[in-house]
């Protein structure tokens, strides 16, 4: 089969299988990496490709500007985020194709077509890599995965072309792929060993013939490190990744053995898949000797296919060095585990059975009986693969839907449950969201996240003592959280008292200058207030200035302060073009309300005017209930 009839059936097979997810709503991390994202909502270079910093998309300006261009295209509408992940998904089954062929003919392997095609069918509509689709900040993992498969057919065709054009042509394709990879993911770094290993074993015959033939375009994909490494040092992920984050290096690699083995049981029977494993919780190793000696044997398998098969051996090996930056002794203290990291490895182990089912119908008695038996397995197998994947897009149909079935598969997570709490409040039931919310505070008392869930159904009922005591219990568990710390201050406003909401708000910006809402309500209130003693026109102006540059002019009612920040310095001119560009921004957001508010505004700014109401920002006034906890998983 030709590579463009291939590439129409694969993108035909993973239309049936995803088509009823495109119009589910975002989930999870979507909110902070996409529909609160101000970074996307411009195509300037400037600001596409400077990710905001804490989020899952920090350091991963390649995943930014392609949300960047969704946003251009589609607004917040989630099925052209998905259609997007959608392509890009089909795009690496197409890849796979051609570098299964391509390895088996240069081998001279019966049927490679065939056997490319099954490999790419079954990765294409498996459900284990469907989290990258109906999870659509999972983006990255799409992306890093395209470049990586990009790298290699770039070294397959250096590696196989006959002139010195078609070597150069396919050593700048795997170049440019690996450059735009680090800058896609973290996980990225592999690449120049991912392409060495694979060169070694597919194409030059051993790892010394690889490097003595291609060194030049072995030692450019090395040198892309450097991209990685400023990116990293530009925006750093200290708060979730590395060896101080509060998890230990031996108990997160306790952790990855269950993991491991959970990866290969899902690929093999791909039930219950779980959105979200939580954190690494406190685990022994006795606890997990059986997966542990799992683990071994197919380290042990890996390495000795690869020393008597080097083709055989690759993919096993390879899927090994995909999961090492996030799978081994590298703590992520926010994530424990994600089916989405046995993405590629998935592709491969697909490879590696499709292989080892051709070898054994080569073997057969009547080799042609054997393969029709063989395509008529596969093809009842992809159509079995396909309505598992629908019945699991329909589980993210809904939060609550998508979170009840991670509570299931995982009772006793504790960020399951104030997940599940956050979506069924949203459905208008805060009793059962209460319970759930004390029940992820009694399997976690440092749970401050949990606190603050608390304290927010406590004012929806109108207890604001009671949310009050829960956001201080909150800072109590976090002092360092600077988006709690603003909420405090937000509801000290609100409760009439803008000493105390000042003192929190300053000190949320002690802590990271740039927190733009924290900002946004100090400056609204030192140019609002009706007491002469809270405003302060010139400080105000500082303060929503830092806040415009942090959300990169892009938050409608950043823009508000800033207008309204002006007029009480008198510079009623400058009040109105930014009260302008509030509206227009407001407009542009589809935020009606605040566009009228913004335009009666206007209106005082206009007669000379400036604002005063006992209103604070954070009660219904610019950045209100912007503000976004910190990024839940990091990869």
């Amino acid at each position: 089969m030709g590579g463009g009839r291939a590439a129409l059936l694969l993108a035909l097979l993973s239309l049936c299988a995803y088509a009823n997810a495109l119009d589910n709503p975002f989930v999870f991390d979507d909110g902070v990496a996409i529909e609160r994202n101000l970074h996307i909502r411009s195509l300037r270079p400037q600001i596409a490709l400077v990710p905001p910093r804490d989020t899952p998309v920090a350091g991963r300006p390649v995943v930014n500007a392609s949300f960047a261009v969704d946003y251009a295209l589609h607004g917040l509408d989630p099925r052209g985020f998905r259609t997007t992940n959608l392509a890009l998904h089909t795009a690496c089954a197409w890849l796979l194709f051609w570098l299964v062929r391509d390895v088996l003919r240069a081998r001279g392997a019966a049927s490679p077509d065939g056997v490319a095609l099954a490999a790419s069918a079954v990765f294409a509509v498996h459900p284990l890599a469907s989290e990258t689709i109906d999870y659509v900040t999972q983006r990255s993992e799409l992306l890093v995965s395209l470049f990586l498969l990009l790298v290699l057919v770039g070294v397959a065709r250096a590696a196989r072309a006959e002139s010195a054009r078609g070597r150069r042509a396919g050593g700048a394709l795997a170049f440019g792929a690996c450059a735009l990879g680090m800058a896609t993911k973290e996980s990225m770094a592999v690449a120049p060993v991912l392409a060495l290993l694979f060169d070694g074993a597919c194409c030059a015959g051993s790892l010394r013939r690889a490097w003595q033939s291609r060194r030049a375009l072995h030692l450019g994909l090395a040198g892309n490190w450097l991209v990685l490494a400023w990116l990293h040092a530009s925006a750093p992920r200290g708060l979730s990744v590395g060896f101080d984050v509060g998890v230990t290096p031996s108990t997160y690699l306790a952790h990855q053995m269950q993991m491991l083995t959970t990866y290969l049981a899902r690929a093999l029977w791909p039930h219950p898949l779980v959105l979200d494993y939580g954190w690494p919780l406190p685990l022994a190793w006795r606890e997990v000797v059986p997966q542990t000696a799992f683990v071994a044997l197919w380290v042990l398998l890996a390495l000795g296919l690869w020393w008597r098969r080097p083709a055989l051996g690759f993919p096993l090996l390879a899927g090994l060095v995909v999961l090492a930056p996030s799978s081994s002794f590298v703590p992520i203290a926010t994530e424990v585990g994600a089916e989405r990291r046995f993405y590629l490895p998935l592709a491969g182990l697909v490879a590696l059975a499709a292989a080892g089912v051709a070898a054994l119908c080569a073997r057969a008695r009547n080799p042609r009986h054997a393969r029709r038996l063989a395509a008529a397995a596969t093809a009842l197998l992809v159509a079995l693969l396909v309505v598992v994947t629908r019945a699991r897009n329909r589980d993210y149909e809904s939060g609550e839907r998508i979170w009840r079935s991670v509570v299931a598969a995982r009772p006793a997570q504790p960020r399951a449950l104030l997940s599940l709490a956050k979506a069924v409040r949203e459905e208008g039931r805060p009793d059962e969201a209460e319970a759930l919310a004390r029940e992820a505070l009694r399997l976690w008392p440092h749970y401050a996240l949990a606190e603050v869930q608390l304290a927010g159904l406590a004012e929806a009922r109108g207890d604001l003592d009671g949310a009050e005591l829960h956001l201080r219990r909150a800072l109590a568990l976090d002092p360092q959280d600077g988006e709690i710390r603003t909420n405090f201050g937000s509801l000290l406003a609100r409760r009439g008292r803008p000493d105390l909401a000042a003192a929190e708000w300053q000190a949320a910006l002690a802590g990271d200058p740039d927190l733009a809402y924290a900002a946004n309500n100090l400056a609204w209130q030192r140019a609002t207030h009706p007491d002469p003693r809270w405003r302060d026109g010139a400080s105000a102006v500082e303060l929503a200035l830092r806040a415009e540059r942090a959300t990169a002019g892009l938050d409608a009612g950043v823009l508000d302060t800033l207008a309204a920040s002006h007029a009480e310095m008198g510079r009623f001119d400058l009040a109105l073009a930014a009260a302008e560009r509030a509206r227009a921004r407001a407009e542009a957001d589809g935020d009606a309300q605040l566009a009228r508010e913004i335009a009666a505004r206007q209106a005082e700014y206009r007669a000379g005017r400036a604002v005063r109401t006992l209103v604070s920002a954070a009660a219904g006034s610019p950045g209100s209930e912007r503000a976004a906890p910190p990024s839940s998983s990091p990869n």
